[in-house]
Formats: structure tokens, C-alpha cells, sequence
């Protein structure tokens, strides 16, 4: 029983190294500035949302964009979609666009994701995201959310998440809309 209890404690540890490693909790939120990409236009992209339309980020020039990349099986990931549903309530009548693009893999992704976003109560659009469209972002770590302003520039992106989170974004919503 002494030995289960140890294999357990050890499993226990090393997905919650994983989880952390993986999805780059620490300083989460903190770090809202990148070298390569603050002051660049935004790379477009047309992604496929939860119900199979396709939606370009150019169709939302002219409005200030969240974009999160995230996943489902992130912990971090999912702490920040209570923050998005309600800078999306607040702000989406003023023009806020939130989009989240899945970085989920695996057979009936979007009737998976359809099924989370309901769960959950989204009300902003889901997409299937890309290895390119990922990779076009500089995508290293989940969650990452990048501010776009009216104009399709990055102005700055949060990496991971922390109870700050919100309320960053939401200084930056309130200067931009």
C-alpha cells in the first residue's frame, strides 16, 4: 500500500510538471510585449469555426481583437475563458471581436469543441486552429492572447494567465475601442 501510495504521489508530480512546463504558467499574464512580433500587422489567416464557416481575421478590420490560442486539456487555458466570455459581453457591443483558436488535436474535434463551448457557455467564435497559423503567431506555450487594434497591429500579448489577467486586457480595451 506504501509503495501505490509513492507511484502515485510521483505520477501526480510529474503531470503537474508537465502541465506547468507545458502551458508556461509562470510570470502568466505579466510578460505583455514580444520583440518580433508588438507593431506588426497581424498575420491573416482563414480558420474554420466550431461550425464548420470559415472566418478570416481580416473581417474584423476596424475592430480590436483578442485572440487567445488555447487548447481544452490546459488548465491555464481554461481559467482565462470566464475573462474572454465577459470582456466579450462588455465590450462586443463597442467593438471587441474575441476569438479562440483551438490548438486541440483529434478525430470530431469541432462536435468535441461544439460540446465544450457549450459547457462553458462561449459567446465568442471557436476556431480550429492550424500548425501554420500557429506557428505564423510564434506560438510556443498556451494560453497566449494577442491585442489587436483597430488597424490589424499587434499592440502587445499576454502569455499564460493569472487573476490579472482580465483586468490587463481590459485597460488596453478601454484606451483602444
Amino acid at each position: 500500500m506504501k509503495d501505490l501510495k509513492k507511484i502515485f504521489i510521483v505520477v501526480l508530480i510529474c503531470f503537474s510538471m508537465f502541465v506547468l512546463i507545458t502551458c508556461k504558467k509562470k510570470n502568466a499574464g505579466t510578460e505583455s510585449s514580444s520583440s518580433s512580433q508588438v507593431g506588426d500587422f497581424a498575420p491573416d489567416f482563414v480558420l474554420k469555426d466550431i461550425s464548420g464557416n470559415d472566418v478570416a481575421l481580416s473581417m474584423f478590420k476596424g475592430k480590436v481583437v483578442l485572440l487567445e490560442f488555447w487548447a481544452t486539456w490546459c488548465p491555464p487555458c481554461r481559467a482565462s475563458i470566464p475573462g474572454l466570455i465577459a470582456m466579450q459581453e462588455k465590450y462586443g457591443s463597442r467593438g471587441l471581436v474575441v476569438l479562440g483558436v483551438s490548438l486541440d488535436e483529434g478525430q470530431n474535434l469541432a462536435a468535441k469543441l461544439t460540446e465544450f463551448s457549450r459547457e462553458v457557455k462561449t459567446n465568442y467564435a471557436i476556431l480550429l486552429g492550424t500548425e501554420h497559423v500557429a506557428k505564423a503567431y510564434n506560438v510556443r506555450s498556451i494560453p497566449v492572447t494577442f491585442f489587436i487594434d483597430k488597424e490589424g497591429r499587434i499592440e502587445q500579448y499576454f502569455m499564460g494567465y493569472t487573476e490579472r489577467f482580465t483586468e490587463n486586457i481590459s485597460e488596453l480595451i478601454e484606451k483602444n475601442i
